[in-house]
C-alpha cells in the first residue's frame, strides 16, 4: 500500500505510490451519515475532494457517488451536488442501514469492472464496511477514508490516508493515526518506585555495628513477610478490537449478485465472439 513512512511535503498522511498515481478512484459517500458540513458551499465539494486527492498524488479520473434518502437533502443542495458531477443515489429510509447496503453492493460490482490497481475512498464511520475494506486491500486495491469525529476504529486500519470528514470537504489534508495496523496506544501500567535515599545519610557508626547483629533476624523476618505477601498480577494486554461484520445474510446477497454479474458477463463475452 502507500508508502510506510511520511514523505516531505504530505503533511499528515501519505503520498500515492506510483502504481496508484494515476490509477482511477471511486467514492463511495454515505451522505446520511456525512453530511454537507453547516456552512459549506455545496459546489465546492467536488472539487475540494478533487483538490485533496492532487495534493496526496492521486491524479487518475475521479467518479463521485453519494447514497442516502434525497427526500431529506434540501433541493438546492442536490442541484449544487449533481451540478458538479456527483451522482446521486437515492435510498429509501425505512430499512436499517439500507444505505451502506447499496453502497457495499455497488463497491463490489466496481471491484468487477475495475480489477486492481485502483483507489477506493469510502466517506463513512459505518462498521459494516469494515470487512469489504479490509477484503478489498488484501486483492491489491488501495483504500482512503473519510469519516466522522465518532467512527468503527477498525476501518481506519484498513486505510492508507485517513480524513476528518469536514477537512476533506474543504480540500484539507489527511491526518495521522493514533490507531493503525502498527500503532497501538496502550495505556501506561504504574510501578511503585522504592523512596529515595537520603543524601545525608550519617556515616558508619557504632550504632551501624550494633544493627548488623540483627542482620539474621530482619532477613527471616523478611522471608516470613515476602512469604505472605500476594503476588502482583501480570497486567492483561490490550485487546485489538475484532472486526465487526454485518449479518451472513448480507453476504449471501453480495456472493449471489457477484456471481449473477459474473455470469452475465461471461454470455455477453461468449455472443460477441
Amino acid at each position: 500500500m502507500a508508502g510506510d513512512g511520511l514523505k516531505a511535503g504530505f503533511p499528515g498522511g501519505k503520498a500515492a505510490e506510483p502504481l496508484y498515481e494515476a490509477a482511477k478512484t471511486s467514492v463511495w459517500w454515505d451522505i446520511e451519515n456525512c453530511r454537507v458540513p453547516r456552512g459549506c458551499d455545496a459546489h465546492a465539494i467536488a472539487p475540494n475532494i478533487n483538490a485533496a486527492l492532487m495534493k496526496m498524488n492521486y491524479n487518475g479520473p475521479v467518479t463521485i457517488s453519494a447514497y442516502g434518502d434525497t427526500n431529506r437533502i434540501p433541493s438546492y443542495i442536490q442541484r449544487a451536488l449533481s451540478s458538479t458531477g456527483i451522482s446521486l443515489n437515492h435510498v429509501p429510509a425505512g430499512a436499517k442501514d439500507a444505505s451502506d447496503k447499496k453502497i457495499l453492493v455497488d463497491m463490489l460490482f466496481w471491484a468487477v469492472d475495475n480489477p486492481a490497481s485502483a483507489n477506493y475512498l469510502l466517506i463513512s464511520g459505518g462498521r459494516d464496511f469494515s470487512n469489504a475494506i479490509h477484503q478489498l486491500r488484501m486483492r491489491r486495491y488501495n483504500i482512503l477514508l473519510a469519516q466522522p469525529l465518532k467512527a468503527f476504529p477498525a476501518l481506519a486500519a484498513a486505510a492508507t490516508n485517513v480524513w476528518q470528514w469536514i477537512h476533506l470537504a474543504a480540500g484539507g489534508s489527511p491526518r495521522e493515526l493514533a490507531f493503525g495496523t502498527n500503532t497501538l496506544r496502550q495505556e501506561s501500567i504504574p510501578t511503585p518506585v522504592s523512596e529515595p535515599i537520603s543524601a545525608n545519610q550519617p556515616a558508619y557508626s557504632n550504632a551501624n555495628a550494633n544493627a548488623n547483629t540483627n542482620t539474621n533476624t530482619n532477613i527471616n523476618a523478611n522471608a516470613n513477610a515476602n512469604a505472605n505477601t500476594k503476588p502482583m498480577p501480570m497486567p492483561m494486554p490490550i485487546p485489538i478490537p475484532m472486526l465487526m461484520l454485518p449479518g451472513p445474510k448480507v453476504y449471501l446477497i453480495l456472493d449471489a449478485l457477484l456471481i449473477l454479474k459474473l455470469k452475465l458477463f461471461t454470455y455477453q463475452r461468449t455472443r460477441i465472439n
